[in-house]
């Protein structure tokens, strides 16, 4: 079985132009290693899917960075706040004509198109796609390599054995991963707050 490499939630995301990268934003709300199961699989085989708006409040504001007016997410913000802002993207892209669907009886939907095919439905949209925090941005911050590293040595140091690639845009898999998924995603959770802060 082939290890498969991690894009991390920033570098997955910079050009927004393919589902898998929609889904690692959705899975990865409070950190960048979330999105793959204990096989190192992506839970959603690439089809971004997730939970309708919650009633959260306060983890998002306007970006202090002057670009527009998206919501910004913070190295804290849950996992809930950062999935009901990301539904207010997906549900924009979809009015504006991004193929999706909801599954039966739920309130979730799934857009599986790559959205560079649709650049109005793009255009139209993207002041509601929420920046990610800054401090995993490498354009933004100065030590984002550094920090990085610090992320890498933690999640291994936690039991998840993972090689950073060298230009900080992800991680594989070193062995397949004990960890249950929801072990994985509190690790990763605190080991980015601890590395990015």
């Amino acid at each position: 079985m082939a290890i498969p490499t991690h894009r991390t939630r920033s570098a997955g995301l910079a050009g927004l132009g393919a589902t898998a990268a929609l889904s690692l934003l959705v899975a990865c709300g409070g950190g960048s290693g979330c999105g793959q199961d204990t096989a190192g699989k992506d839970k959603d085989n690439g089809v971004a899917s997730i939970n309708s708006p919650s009633a959260s409040a306060g983890a998002a504001s306007a970006s202090a960075t002057g670009e527009s007016d998206r919501p910004q997410l913070r190295l804290d913000t849950s996992k809930e706040e950062a999935a009901r802002l990301t539904q207010i993207f997906f549900d924009c892209l979809h009015e504006h004509g991004v193929p999706g669907e909801r599954k039966p009886g739920s309130t979730k939907i799934s857009v599986s198109a790559d959205i560079r095919k649709y650049p109005a439905a793009y255009k139209a949209c993207t002041s509601k796609w929420p920046l990610q925090p800054p401090e995993e941005d490498p354009a933004k911050n100065p030590h984002y390599l550094d920090d990085f590293r610090t992320y890498i040595k933690c999640l291994n140091h936690g039991g998840l054995k993972v090689k950073g690639l060298s230009d900080g845009s992800g991680w594989t898999y070193e062995s397949t991963p004990t960890l249950t998924g929801a072990q994985i995603d509190t690790l990763d959770r605190a080991c980015t707050l601890k590395a990015y802060s």
